[in-house]
């Protein structure tokens, strides 16, 4: 899906924001996992042992 995220298991189509669209069989919208910059053109995702992101 061009400009967003197709679920191929139950059809829900997000935007690129992660938020749902109407009528769609998902009840929420997609978590936003944590994440942080460590420079002007690096973005970490996800928590490191000591539970920073």
């Amino acid at each position: 899906m061009a400009g967003g995220f197709l679920c191929p298991c139950h059809g829900s189509t997000y935007d690129l924001a992660g938020r749902v669209f109407k009528n769609k069989p998902a009840p929420q919208n997609l978590d936003v996992p944590p994440y942080m910059f460590t420079s002007a053109t690096t973005l970490v995702i996800g928590k490191d042992e000591k539970g920073e992101a």
